[in-house]
């Protein structure tokens, strides 16, 4: 193929690197807008909820969409069965989330509550000290699903678990099994304000959806880039005699 006193020829090594590494970058990009958009949605959401005042939690409904509604609850926390959530970073430092079971005024269940960040040794096998009252509360927050909520990689080991007991993320089916406790099918993110808690900065999103558009402009640029380049390489000028002649 020519374009003027340029000739296209494809080579094949280049060819095969284009055709498998153009798709991943393209789809890398449009994965990166979809994210973006997702993260849109769950800050609407947030702010719409924000909105509305704190309700009594007794009159929600689990399965409608309720997450991040605000509520109020009292009740009766379980300091014999609190978790930690392992490996919450706090300006750099590692650390844990304080969860701890409250028995729910007028229901037959217990929610997690989130009581914020707490610094973590730097020997491992050391757990930090916290103190969790045993009084009757009453606390508001702000629900949130704990599917999305720590690390998981590989399986969670509850073998010869002790409390306070540290986990790499949060499952609902497993902890009820391990506390012995039924659990409401939500977190409750303690507000900022509310006493019996510990550094508390919750995150909506972990970025910004402008930082996941800024990242989708970054794959589609090196598409682009890597286009060209295969271009150009499969390019050769042509010479005066040789282009006189064809």
């Amino acid at each position: 193929m020519q374009f003027g006193n340029r000739e296209f020829r494809p080579r094949l090594w280049p060819t095969i690197a284009t055709i498998i590494l153009l798709p991943v970058l393209l789809r890398l990009g449009f994965w990166q807008l979809d994210r973006a958009q997702e993260k849109r949605e769950i800050e609407q959401r947030f702010a719409e909820q924000q909105a509305r005042p704190a309700v009594e939690l007794s009159r929600l409904v689990p399965t409608d969409q309720i997450e991040y509604r605000r509520v109020r609850i009292s009740g009766q926390f379980d300091d014999d069965r609190q978790i930690l959530l392992d490996n919450q970073v706090h300006q750099k430092r590692a650390g844990y989330h304080v969860l701890t079971p409250l028995r729910i005024d007028g229901m037959q269940q217990y929610i997690l509550v989130n009581r914020g960040w707490i610094d973590g040794h730097l020997q491992r096998d050391k757990l930090p000290k916290f103190t969790t009252p045993k009084q009757q509360i009453e606390l508001t927050g702000r629900l949130k699903l704990p599917s999305d909520i720590g690390l998981k990689l590989g399986e969670q080991s509850y073998t010869d678990a002790s409390w306070p007991l540290v986990v790499q993320w949060l499952d609902i089916n497993e902890l009820e099994d391990q506390t012995g406790h039924k659990l409401y099918p939500y977190i409750l993110q303690l507000d900022e304000n509310e006493p019996h808690g510990f550094v508390r900065e919750w995150k909506i999103v972990s970025s910004s959806p402008e930082k996941s558009t800024s990242y989708a402009v970054q794959w589609f640029t090196l598409a682009l880039a890597l286009f060209l380049i295969f271009i150009f390489v499969n390019s050769r000028k042509i010479e005066h005699a040789e282009h006189e002649r064809k």
